[in-house]
């Protein structure tokens, strides 16, 4: 079942009564977010967020100091604000593990991210609930002593077992009730023996320098057909060459120029399939000066040549 509604719509109440997949889509600015609810045990609950915009506000209604809260990226880029000077984050194949409430929003700097959430709320649970963690032998006190209670938030390499269980879940069509509570037990099973747990080697980005990544992807992409060079960015705000080359790697998980290319070819791609521009334009208005070099830098990310891409899309 899909709704069109907000994401605050999602409580605690309604994640206790949902019986079935729920899906509730909600519109933004500059694009949408669908949140998938999954039924499985209660005071425990399962999302699977496909976003489709940059900005995406925190949920009010599930802050309690006695939530754990679990976050698997499939694919994307997520920045969260923990505090004034502390900014994280978390992409494909990382988990976040915490109690810690996030502020404000959450930001997607490609506007598009994929991802599981397993909220652990105790106050709900049942005999039911109870009866199957310890039938599984998993020991939800071990989660709440190790990421509960605390002002921090880990982020964690995942298991590859665990990205297997994960993947499966994304990759399987049509999602039963059965799978979802065996993969998901699995998963509760391995975080909760800490023996399996490593930390991630993340780097964290101050206030000022989250500021000075974005300052960077503004400038770049405010017209992609130009090439605005790094080191006149780094003139321009005042801070070395190298210093932005690392806050914009840190933020956006690559190089300026692999990301710009990227930019790019998305453009380059919309306008394909968008408008019947004269290819030549096209290379022009994407950053390209030689139409040849173009040609053979599109197929290479999308298989085809520009020209044959268009007929194929419509």
């Amino acid at each position: 079942m899909k709704n069109n509604n907000s994401i605050n719509e999602i409580t605690f109440e309604k994640l206790v009564n949902i019986d079935s997949v729920y899906t509730i889509h909600s519109c933004t600015d500059d694009g949408y977010v669908d949140i998938t609810l999954f039924p499985f045990l209660p005071g425990i609950f399962v999302t699977f967020n496909d976003v489709h915009t940059t900005v995406m506000p925190t949920n009010d209604y599930l802050v309690d100091k006695d939530l754990i809260l679990i976050n698997y990226c499939v694919s994307g880029r997520c920045e969260f604000r923990i505090s004034d000077n502390d900014y994280r984050y978390v992409k494909d194949t990382f988990t976040s593990v915490g109690s810690l409430v996030v502020s404000d929003s959450f930001y997607y700097p490609s506007a598009f991210y994929q991802g599981f959430e397993i909220y652990i709320y105790k106050k709900l649970f049942t005999a039911e609930t109870f009866r199957m963690l310890e039938y599984f032998h998993i020991d939800i006190d071990q989660l709440y002593k190790e990421y509960g209670y605390k002002d921090s938030l880990s982020i964690l390499k995942t298991d590859i077992q665990v990205q297997r269980l994960w993947a499966e879940l994304y990759e399987t069509s049509t999602l039963d009730k059965g799978l979802i509570q065996l993969n998901i037990l699995k998963i509760l099973y391995i975080l909760s023996n800490s023996s399996s747990v490593i930390p991630a080697n993340t780097s964290y980005l101050t206030r000022e320098q989250a500021k000075l990544a974005k300052e960077v992807h503004s400038i770049l992409t405010e017209d992609i057909s130009k090439h605005i060079s790094m080191r006149e960015i780094a003139l321009r705000l005042n801070t070395s060459e190298s210093s932005l080359k690392n806050y914009f790697y840190a933020m956006f998980g690559m190089s300026v120029s692999k990301y710009m290319k990227k930019e790019r070819l998305k453009k380059a791609s919309a306008l394909l399939t968008e408008t019947r521009l004269p290819i030549s334009d096209i290379a022009v208005n994407c950053g390209f000066s030689n139409q040849g070099r173009f040609a053979k830098i599109f197929k290479e990310e999308y298989g085809n040549f520009p020209l044959e891409y268009r007929r194929k899309s419509s």
